[in-house]
């Protein structure tokens, strides 16, 4: 029995998260005729299903598995990483409707560079609050620092070496340094480093505390050495901005820093541990607020800089489209304003009206969350009866 319990966890993850993404599909299915924008609108609360779906959906398993057979479910990190293996593979179907040109070994390649990031963000986060002892002394003090180290080394540049480790980020092509070269000597600057990427998304990336910046290998196809050098200048502008500003990106990078400390502020401050997550929402709000100006000031930059009315406008827009992401984003708390006031600032109003806001999340993404905040509830209850 107990050896099927691993696999049995594979493909239950594998099938919900499936069945979850077909689902979601089927109105951005129907809108096949519709303008680009429509369908990005209907497809964006699908992505965010299945994205969140990769990491509810084991947990979901697991208590389930501890509502349902409580005498067989203390080998949870083993079916844990089989439910999220299982539950990325069962994307992958979802991933390739979307972008028909994606294989199984590209997306595989994929996966294992950015679930490699996040997987290892989320794992030294866990394992802080894991070995943070109850008490504040110095084991509190060396479990902080830790943290702090593994966290500042990923900003100072262990991230692009993991991507050029796995060799998902590679040396620019002679193309994108001589376009980079050329936008550097227009702003005065010294060319920075410079990396392309694979995956299937059209992306640019900037790293203002390394001062990288990193381009992938789809934006370069699709786009004209004009429009990329107008990329090139809006990502410049993050490696220029001021040192108070990188100051206020690090410390809004701690958002989840103050939760590390949630077990010691339990034990010695009982209900007091509510500053923690106040602290952690004060924080985040602080790194989107400059985020969001900065990203304001960089499309300003790159408008500033353009050869040719309207390029950077009509990037951002192939962009866009390339990804299907909306036009309008789910609500004004996002980094980037709307890709359709960025290109009004830009200079070239959108041939189509102003379209809505997309939904946040599909019915069964809420589905699911909801059945899990039931299996939490039922082992609550169990024990508290227990403990009666």
């Amino acid at each position: 029995m107990r050896s099927l319990l691993v696999p049995a966890h594979f493909a239950s993850a594998c099938l919900l998260a499936w069945v979850a993404n077909s689902i979601g599909l089927i109105s951005w299915r129907r809108a096949a005729a519709g303008h680009w924008t429509e369908r990005a609108r209907l497809l964006w609360p699908a992505r965010v299903a299945a994205l969140t779906d990769i990491l509810l959906i084991p947990v979901i398993l697991d208590q389930g598995h501890r509502v349902l057979f409580p005498e067989t479910a203390n080998g949870w990190i083993v079916n844990g990483l089989a439910s999220c293996f299982g539950a990325l593979l069962g994307s992958y179907p979802f991933d390739r409707e979307i972008f028909p040109r994606l294989r199984f070994r590209s997306w595989l390649y994929q996966s294992i560079a950015l679930w490699g990031l996040r997987l290892s963000l989320w794992t030294a986060f866990i394992a802080a609050i894991a070995l943070m002892p109850s008490g504040f002394g110095r084991g509190t003090l060396v479990v902080a620092c830790g943290y702090l180290i593994f966290h500042f080394a990923m900003q100072w540049g262990l991230a692009v070496k993991f991507l050029r480790w796995v060799r998902f980020a590679r040396p620019a092509n002679e193309r994108l340094r001589r376009i980079v070269n050329e936008v550097s000597a227009r702003a005065g600057a010294r060319p920075p480093t410079t990396w392309r990427m694979g995956g299937v998304q059209a992306l640019a990336f900037a790293f203002p505390t390394t001062g990288e910046m990193m381009f992938s290998e789809r934006l370069l196809e699709i786009c004209s050495d004009e429009e990329v050098a107008t990329v090139c200048a809006h990502e410049m502008a993050h490696l220029s901005e001021s040192k108070a500003t990188l100051a206020g990106r690090w410390l809004g990078s701690l958002s989840l820093f103050p939760l590390i400390f949630i077990v010691p502020v339990i034990h010695n401050f009982g209900a007091g541990f509510i500053i923690l997550p106040l602290l952690t929402l004060l924080i985040s709000r602080f790194a989107r607020c400059l985020s969001q100006r900065m990203e304001k000031r960089a499309d300003q930059t790159a408008a500033e800089n353009q050869i040719n009315e309207g390029v950077y406008a009509r990037a951002l827009e192939k962009l866009y489209r390339e990804n299907q992401l909306p036009a309008i984003n789910v609500n004004d708390r996002q980094t980037h304003p709307h890709l359709y006031d960025r290109m009004v600032a830009a200079g070239i109003t959108p041939d189509y009206p102003r379209p809505g806001r997309p939904k946040k999340m599909t019915w069964v993404g809420t589905a699911y969350a909801c059945a899990l905040g039931l299996l939490l509830a039922l082992l609550v209850m169990r024990g508290a009866m227990h403990g009666e």
